[in-house]
């Protein structure tokens, strides 16, 4: 092994261990640009102008998949009695509660969407329901399913925006969705969004395959690297096995 420290191979260690930091390098920044397109192109829907809930599902529609993080116009009517938190919501780490109100919308007798209002650290810092005609931009969202169960139904603290839980809140129908309200309201610290769109899969798939690539050019030069250094080795064991081999064969 020794022999693998000679000044004279110097270089060429030197040279593979650039090679292989340099590959590894542009790789991991090919990987973080693709990345970076794809959280790019999922938070692009969260900031587009907003639409009219109702141009954009009806209460009975099932919620479009491609429509996750849009920004919704919500006009109606507060149902301050169908009021529910939602547990185990963070904020910048923190433990918290979602504090959600449905709104009737298309009048009396409408479907009900639940608005999520705003964040607070415990029950006791959430403000009264609000009442009256509600007029607010929300961030749309799918109703939740998880496997979490509500361990006292008699209360209004639920795990989760789930619509069977939902339904038993409030008179009318509920939307297959609901709303992250952009602006909190009545005070509320500012929720942070559930969910985002998923970017497509083909988004930044150029810079994913560069940062491919780039690890396979740093595998490659390792393996010449090791190619070489045991060829040295080999050479320098054939050297030392024919010493010998002359010494004997002199008279």
């Amino acid at each position: 092994m020794l022999r693998l420290l000679a000044p004279r191979l110097w270089a060429g260690h030197l040279l593979a261990v650039v090679l292989v930091a340099v590959a590894c390098a542009l790789g991991v920044w090919q990987l973080g640009a693709w990345q970076a397109h794809r959280d790019a192109e999922a938070a692009d829907l969260s900031a587009r102008p907003a639409v009219p809930l109702t141009a954009l599902m009806g209460p009975d529609d099932p919620f479009p998949g491609d429509r996750v993080g849009q920004p919704v116009e919500v006009e109606g009517t507060w149902v301050p009695d169908g009021s529910v938190l939602i547990q185990g919501r963070e904020r910048d780490g923190d433990a918290g509660y979602w504090a959600a109100t449905p709104v009737e919308i298309g009048g009396v007798g409408g479907a009900a969407l639940y608005v999520v209002r705003g964040w607070a650290a415990t029950p006791q810092d959430v403000p009264p329901p609000p009442t009256g005609p509600a007029a607010l931009t929300a961030w749309l969202q799918p109703t939740e399913g998880t496997n979490d169960v509500d361990p006292d139904r008699s209360d209004d603290v639920l795990p989760q925006l789930r619509t069977a839980d939902l339904v038993q809140h409030v008179d009318q129908d509920v939307y297959g969705a609901f709303g992250v309200a952009r602006e909190p309201v009545g005070g509320m610290i500012a929720a942070e969004l559930a969910q985002l769109p998923e970017a497509s899969v083909s988004t930044g798939l150029k810079n994913f395959l560069y940062g491919i690539e780039w690890f396979v050019f740093g595998g490659f030069a390792g393996f010449i690297w090791w190619r070489w250094t045991r060829d040295e080795l080999q050479r320098g064991e054939r050297e030392e096995g024919a010493v010998p081999e002359e010494v004997t064969s002199s008279p």
